[in-house]
């Protein structure tokens, strides 16, 4: 094997090794979170050396150059926040990082979709594993108290695995392996596989019930909707919902006033914070109040807090109107793109989109930051579509 044959590999094998540190290292990694994050870099920085020796190959792989447009003048427009508006510094560089990142991705689901998709199926086997340990071994250690919230998982209860820190984040990790599971279900066409996936949905949707987290609960219902519309028939609609209905009745027959006390907790507060965050606009409406800034510690019953629980929101107050245009441009282009494709890849991440799309009116933030939710939720898939071109068809065996 040659130089140049050799050079040609780089891309893939870095690519690849990035994505995959991020989709399994935030169940595990040795020296936890912080090494999870350096490792992650470490192989970013050596996938842009190789990009950099085959740029013509990686920048053929940028599909949708409407998409790389308005990203390149969002970038612009966050360092001249930084430099001009008082942004905060370190958003330059967590920004090219999630830059390099999105390539990346791009590059990888545009030459090798399959690659890409198999680490994702790799990852929602993963969260099925995390999600029968959890359940497992919180049943063993003290069983279920089946109240009514009398709980929230958010830790398997072995150190460093699948340790989550929140119910919202525990949820929302689970409810995108839930997506994944739901995705390879509907598009394969093997009854062997139709069952792998369907067992491995029992616990991650069991796990996500019970976190309480309304976010992944919201997720998984728009994803799913949306999955089962593009690739299920009447005989798949009128199953999906029998099981829906089943479980419903369960889930009610346990819990009588779930909806009760739902509707109880409404918005949990979220319309204060949102109206403070907008009290704060005035004079910052179009061009934010900064990169990176945070706002005002805010006091609420019983609480006090420090995010918009809001990502439009956050955008908003930090990056303005302009900040906010463009980056819902990103996100329109982004769906456009997917939707044009029909592969599963495609599709999945079109599911995730849509379903962050609802999440980010309640909850969601730190929009650049280091390795988070938002990779996975947006940025991940927003760099699915920009490595994507063209319609393809193709199903999951």
């Amino acid at each position: 094997m040659d130089f140049r044959e050799t050079a040609s590999r780089l891309p893939l094998v870095f690519a690849w090794l990035s994505v995959m540190v991020l989709l399994l290292g935030r169940f595990w990694w040795p020296g936890e979170t912080s090494a999870w994050a350096s490792t992650l870099r470490f192989c970013l920085g050596f996938f842009l050396l190789a990009a950099l020796l085959r740029w013509r190959q990686v920048l053929f792989e940028l599909a949708d150059r409407q998409l790389l447009l308005l990203m390149a003048a969002f970038t612009l427009w966050v360092v001249a926040s930084v430099l001009w508006l008082g942004g905060e510094a370190d958003i330059l560089r967590r920004g090219l990082v999630l830059l390099v990142f999105m390539i990346a991705v791009a590059f990888l689901a545009g030459r090798y979709p399959r690659a890409l998709m198999q680490l994702l199926q790799a990852a929602a086997v993963l969260g099925a594993f995390a999600a029968v340990v959890t359940l497992y071994l919180k049943l063993q250690k003290s069983g279920f108290d089946f109240r009514y919230r009398a709980f929230q998982l958010h830790s398997s209860g072995i150190s460093g695995f699948a340790e989550f820190g929140n119910p919202i984040i525990s949820g929302m990790h689970l409810a995108f392996a839930g997506l994944t599971a739901f995705c390879c279900l509907l598009s394969s066409r093997l009854w062997s596989s139709r069952l792998f996936w369907g067992l491995l949905l029992l616990p991650i949707g069991g796990y996500a019930f019970l976190t309480f987290s309304r976010s992944a609960w919201l997720a998984l219902v728009v994803g799913g909707l949306f999955l089962l519309w593009r690739f299920g028939n009447r005989r798949i609609w009128l199953l999906s919902g029998a099981a829906f209905l089943l479980v419903m009745a369960m889930v009610l027959m346990r819990f009588p006033g779930m909806f009760g006390i739902e509707a109880a907790r409404n918005v949990t507060y979220r319309d204060l914070i949102w109206r403070m965050v907008l009290d704060a606009m005035p004079g910052y409406w179009l061009q934010g109040h900064g990169a990176g800034v945070s706002m005002d510690v805010m006091h609420i019953p019983n609480q006090t807090v420090v995010n918009t629980h809001s990502l439009y929101l956050e955008v908003l107050f930090q990056y303005g109107m302009t900040g906010l245009l463009m980056f819902l441009g990103m996100f329109a282009l982004a769906i456009r793109r997917l939707w044009l494709c029909s592969s599963p890849l495609a599709l999945l991440a079109l599911a995730l989109l849509l379903a962050s799309s609802a999440v980010m009116f309640f909850e969601l933030h730190s929009f650049i930051h280091s390795p988070n939710l938002i990779w996975l939720w947006i940025w991940l898939p927003m760099a699915i579509a920009l490595g994507s071109r063209g319609k393809c068809s193709c199903s999951l065996k």
